[in-house]
């Protein structure tokens, strides 16, 4: 219960007045401008109007759903629930809206979109008795990277040896999205004995998350790099040329990061 009980303080203080930014000044978010602004990113996104996905019967005006990503100017990955999960284009929704709403402080935004949704459901397997994953301990990290593969598979143990490296990015937490039908406690030791030690999701939203996440079809095992917010950086099939493709999303989307280990260890900040 500490981690459910860690992430309702997170999202009390969150909401707080104290805990929010001053509202920037500047111009209004646009759907052109939404992936340089996701801490705008609403958690909830309502169709502002009818609207039919392919393939499926049409979704009433009203109806509300929480936001993955945004994918593109056109278009935000959004879940439904029981209505299912799409590609929406944004304009059929209220997430410009919204977006303004955050910005001028008329509409409380209580933390990053990913760590709201998951930050219930991690648990910790370097713990001594398996417990949840304080949330508070995810808050810092900048980038997330989601595996989603079977402890106790074969090449498990590869995989988290070619990206411990990255596990030790101050700027990054990985998260294991498990896919198995073992129970929690299994899971943690499987993961233990290939030394992995960052959280992993619970066995029993795993697998609906990696629906969420992946796209359709996606080959297992597979990584997803991802912001706070859900902005996607990277995603693929794990390969053992992943870890260089990370290493390149990664200081690609924080410059200030990869200047400052330069210089921690030695070196000039790049130009």
């Amino acid at each position: 219960m500490r981690f459910v009980l860690a992430l309702a303080l997170l999202l009390g203080l969150a909401a707080s007045p104290q805990a929010q930014a001053e509202p920037p000044a500047g111009d209004a978010v646009t759907a052109g401008s939404l992936l340089g602004h996701e801490r705008y990113w609403p958690y909830h996104v309502t169709l502002v109007r009818d609207w039919k996905p392919p393939g499926t019967g049409q979704l009433r005006q009203g109806t509300r759903g929480v936001l993955i990503r945004v994918e593109s100017a056109e278009q935000a990955r959004i879940d439904f629930g029981r209505w299912g999960l799409h590609p929406v284009p944004i304009p059929v929704t209220d997430l410009v809206a919204n977006a303004n709403r955050i910005r001028l402080g008329g509409l409380a935004k209580p933390g990053p979109n990913f760590l709201v949704a998951i930050g219930r459901f991690l648990l910790d397997p370097a713990a001594a008795k398996l417990d949840g994953y304080a949330v508070e301990r995810a808050l810092p990290h900048r980038a997330f990277l989601c595996a989603f593969a079977d402890p106790e598979a074969k090449g498990f143990a590869e995989l988290a040896g070619a990206l411990a490296p990255l596990r030790g990015r101050a700027d990054l937490l990985a998260i294991l999205f498990p896919q198995t039908t073992k129970n929690d406690v299994d899971t943690a030791a499987a993961l233990r004995s290939s030394g992995w030690t960052a959280p992993f999701v619970l066995g029993s939203f795993a697998e609906a998350y990696t629906r969420t996440l992946l796209p359709p079809n996606a080959k297992l095992p597979a990584l997803l790099l991802q912001t706070g917010e859900g902005r996607l950086l990277y995603a693929g099939a794990w390969e053992k040329g992943s870890v260089p493709k990370l290493s390149a999303a990664l200081d690609a989307a924080f410059p200030a990061e990869t200047a400052s280990r330069a210089i921690s260890a030695g070196g000039r900040e790049p130009r």
